[in-house]
């Protein structure tokens, strides 16, 4: 009777382990629905917090720019996280106090809001292991004399991106293509 109590004892446990593995397999298969179902809606509320970090970021270096009597160049100073040390930046502002570069001849001006970026955020133009475009485009006003601008767009490659608009500094908000 031993051998009988010890095959009814293993069958009662493959029985309770089955039971765990499908109510934890369950679990599992509910948590991914549910995370994969709000992905688009994380990664959105996400970039919308870098968009405010930039907008944050270009209105004090135009505080900055007031408080220092309007220079060419703006001086900001960033501490480090690595080893706390503080870096001073030198950072290019066009005739309004907003962050811009200038457009010379040896530059590429594709590659203006990519040093737009690096300057008011001085990080990796990444989130979230997603690479972030930077596309310049060049408007046409047609009120006083036809003059031309342009602004700076800031995506990701699922669609979401913001615009800053280096001649009045206005950040806008997120859009979805």
């Amino acid at each position: 009777m031993k051998q009988q109590q010890v095959s009814d004892s293993k069958g009662k446990s493959i029985a309770e382990n089955l039971i765990i593995l499908t109510l934890v397999g369950s679990l599992m298969a509910t948590f991914l629905y549910y995370f994969f179902k709000q992905e688009q809606h994380i990664t959105r509320i996400g970039f919308d917090s870098v968009a405010n970090t930039f907008s944050a970021q270009v209105m004090g270096i135009h505080a900055q720019w007031f408080m220092d009597n309007k220079p060419r160049w703006v001086m900001t100073k960033q501490s480090t996280a690595l080893n706390d040390n503080n870096v001073t930046n030198r950072i290019e502002v066009n005739k309004a106090g907003w962050v811009d570069i200038s457009p010379d001849n040896n530059t590429n001006i594709e590659n203006n809001c990519q040093k737009i970026w690096q300057q008011v955020l001085a990080t990796p133009m990444v989130y979230i292991k997603q690479p972030i475009s930077a596309v310049m485009v060049k408007i046409n006003i047609h009120e006083e004399g036809g003059q031309k601008t342009h602004l700076c767009q800031y995506g990701l490659p699922s669609g979401e991106y913001f615009e800053y608009q280096p001649s009045n500094g206005k950040v806008s908000q997120i859009k979805v293509r």
